[in-house]
């Protein structure tokens, strides 16, 4: 179902369907939403959209001041994300790739987890967006290189793919 669904064929108020939107933070999670559809264009604190059924972050606010969550969904890209946010979690989805996240995501004040995703490749991306603090991926080695090349902008990116390169992971060496 739609988030616009929900208000649209129920006619209920966000506190009726239990969506919360108190304080900044919209939590909208546990509802079975396929969409984010009606979704507020500016959050000021957190969204929370986890344990639904979205396969696309379409829909979702362009800037939360807090933390993002969409973990616990079917994600298999991040195009639709805010372009700034906290924190950003997306743990949990089916994303095989993180290319462009970087021009879906433009500024973080945090960290991004995106754990038990089975991403395979295109993590240099990661550099590319202001203000990550660290990054948490499956893969310990790619999680350590980004790491160490954090906030050093397009040079670290490039330290980064030589030495995913060297390692043997081309496949993550890619925007």
């Amino acid at each position: 179902m739609k988030l616009k669904g929900l208000f649209e064929s129920t006619g209920k108020s966000v506190a009726d369907l239990g969506i919360d939107y108190k304080g900044g933070i919209f939590l909208c999670s546990n509802n079975k939403l396929t969409s984010l559809a009606g979704a507020p264009s500016h959050v000021g604190g957190s969204f929370y959209c986890s344990s639904n059924e979205l396969t696309s972050l379409e829909g979702a606010p362009s800037h939360v001041g807090g933390d993002f969550s969409c973990s616990v969904n079917q994600l298999t890209s991040l195009e639709g994300a805010p372009s700034h946010v906290g924190s950003f979690y997306c743990s949990y989805n089916k994303l095989t790739s993180l290319k462009d996240v970087h021009k879906h995501i433009a500024e973080m004040k945090g960290a991004l987890y995106a754990s038990d995703n089975p991403i395979k490749s295109h993590v240099l991306g990661l550099l590319l967006i202001k203000g990550v603090t660290e990054v948490y991926l499956d893969n310990k080695q790619v999680k350590e290189i980004l790491n160490r090349h954090l906030g050093k902008g397009r040079a670290g990116m490039l330290m980064a793919q030589e030495e995913l390169i060297d390692a043997g992971l081309e496949e993550f060496a890619q925007l």
